[in-house]
């Protein structure tokens, strides 16, 4: 009888396992999933029918860290940058382009490559955001991924460098400008330490320097 009642126990720990283990299944890391993401996403769709901007700043958080309309002197630029958004993050939320929107300046693609995305999937979905705005005669900018700074140089800036190859050549064949500040805020391939404080984001010095770059082209 003993046996049979420790048979049993063992079975149902067994069992138990088995069924935590089903449980613990690990579910792929999507932004979309992001309450920020979503709340950011949802704000900008009730926004667009606001028919005043002309500019779209479209990223990350790079992008989202930003007072452009200050920096840029611009009270015809909107900021559409969410933090932590990757290329698959803004192809869906494109659905909220305000008609009025003329060009858009685009810097994606660092998250998806600390994301462990390799490069070809990053290249492919810029291509896909690239065709959205030219569908709708945007003019479209691209800006070049910055590099990051010294404590995660290594793992990641090789696959920054590589992205932003492939996209300045398909700027070049297909008449789009490029504009790359990695000359002025990493001309080592390294992100300075006087433009950051965590060698990922970006201070107010850093982004001086890059609206004074982006100015020409208003």
């Amino acid at each position: 009888m003993r046996t049979k009642i420790l048979s049993g126990l063992l079975f149902a720990v067994l069992l138990s396992g088995c069924n935590f283990a089903e449980k613990q299944e690990v579910v792929e890391w999507k932004i979309q999933n992001d309450p920020y993401y979503k709340h950011k996403k949802s704000q900008f769709e009730v926004l667009a029918m606001n028919e005043k901007y002309t500019t779209m700043m479209l990223g990350d958080s790079i992008t989202d860290e930003a007072q452009w309309d200050e920096l840029l002197n611009n009270d015809k630029v909107q900021n559409r940058g969410i933090s932590g958004d990757t290329t698959s993050g803004v192809l869906d939320r494109l659905n909220s382009i305000s008609s009025n929107i003329q060009q858009v300046f685009i810097m994606i693609g660092v998250n998806d490559i600390m994301r462990g995305k390799e490069v070809d999937e990053v290249y492919n979905n810029y291509l896909k955001i690239i065709k959205t705005f030219k569908d709708k005669n945007i003019k479209v900018n691209i800006q070049a991924t910055l590099y990051i700074g010294e404590t995660r140089k290594a793992d990641f800036n090789p696959k920054i460098e590589e992205l932003n190859k492939r996209l300045e050549k398909y700027a070049s064949e297909n008449q789009i400008t490029f504009i790359n500040l990695n000359p002025i805020l990493a001309p080592q391939k390294v992100l300075k330490k006087e433009f950051t404080f965590d060698d990922l984001h970006l201070n107010g010095t850093a982004y001086k320097l890059w609206a004074n770059e982006i100015k020409k082209y208003f």
